[in-house]
């Protein structure tokens, strides 16, 4: 089971990484991010709903399901728009790798607020994250030349990471409140439906439907519902300690995908920042597992 498990791992990784290259690749002209998450959660929710019913589960509501779930949809929604928001602006190897990072605000959040403690492994980890961003705060003449709007989007893909670790925390603790997975799911999918829709309305005033960000919505939907699928699949065949390193490690297959389409160049900045960021999950992972 664990080979069975590990490859799944390994195909949500390639999956999330064709996911990072979709959405650089629609960020890349202006176009209305709000849209694209809007039609994103509509195919992911009808998926999932599908999934639900073929599956003959019934979605159970409790008492704890809208505090945790809506919590949860909030974090995941608003840090994706923001990762569509810095691909526009940033390499996919800095947005894509920082993005992925999350499991070093989550590390710090724990030591910080729940009284978790520190050795040297997270500490290790932590480091090794930082130091991961601080060389990709460089990346060259890849990005936009204005040294401000480089330093914003850098914090707004930090903001990104730390908002998709309260995320994980959220959903962390709506499962041990009891709250079903799968209404936790149709909460995220509901999640990025109505909060693309509002971010496209109120603050790019751009609700349009267009074939192309059907065709996008409908690639990016079905991506995000396999990574989901996949990851969920390989946690229950597999052990953690394997599945989550590997499952988050997407930023390496948008990295290698990227160089191959030629959307950026290597730099010994990138072939020393991949390596340090794959160690700093690894690292993360195995200390709060």
């Amino acid at each position: 089971m664990i080979y069975t498990a590990a490859g799944l791992a390994i195909l949500c990784l390639v999956v999330a990484g064709v996911l990072d290259l979709v959405f650089k690749m629609y960020a890349a002209r202006a176009r209305s991010r709000g849209m694209l998450i809007f039609g994103i959660g509509c195919v992911w929710a009808t998926l999932h709903c599908l999934a639900v019913f073929v599956a003959g589960n019934a979605l159970e509501f409790t008492p704890a399901t809208f505090g945790w779930g809506l919590a949860a949809a909030l974090c995941l929604t608003l840090s994706n728009i923001l990762l569509v928001e810095s691909m526009g602006h940033l390499p996919v190897s800095a947005a894509s790798t920082i993005y992925r990072l999350n499991t070093v605000p989550l590390t710090l959040m724990a030591f910080l607020f729940l009284g978790e403690g520190m050795d040297w492994l997270r500490g290790g980890g932590i480091a090794l994250g930082i130091l991961t961003v601080l060389l990709l705060y460089h990346p060259g003449s890849e990005v936009v030349s204005d040294e401000r709007r480089r330093s914003l989007f850098i914090i707004v893909i930090i903001a990104a990471s730390i908002i998709r670790a309260l995320y994980g925390i959220f959903t962390k603790a709506g499962i041990e409140a009891g709250v079903d997975p799968d209404v936790l799911i149709l909460f995220a999918a509901a999640g990025w439906g109505i909060g693309g829709l509002l971010y496209a309305g109120i603050r790019e005033h751009r609700l349009v439907i267009t074939r192309d960000k059907m065709r996008y919505s409908a690639v990016a939907g079905v991506l995000v519902y396999a990574i989901v699928w996949l990851l969920t699949t390989a946690l229950a065949l597999g052990d953690a300690n394997v599945v989550i390193p590997i499952s988050n490690m997407g930023f390496v297959a948008a990295f290698i995908l990227s160089l191959m389409m030629k959307f950026e160049r290597m730099t010994w900045r990138k072939l020393v920042a991949i390596p340090m960021a794959m160690a700093s999950v690894i690292a993360l992972t195995l200390s709060i597992g």
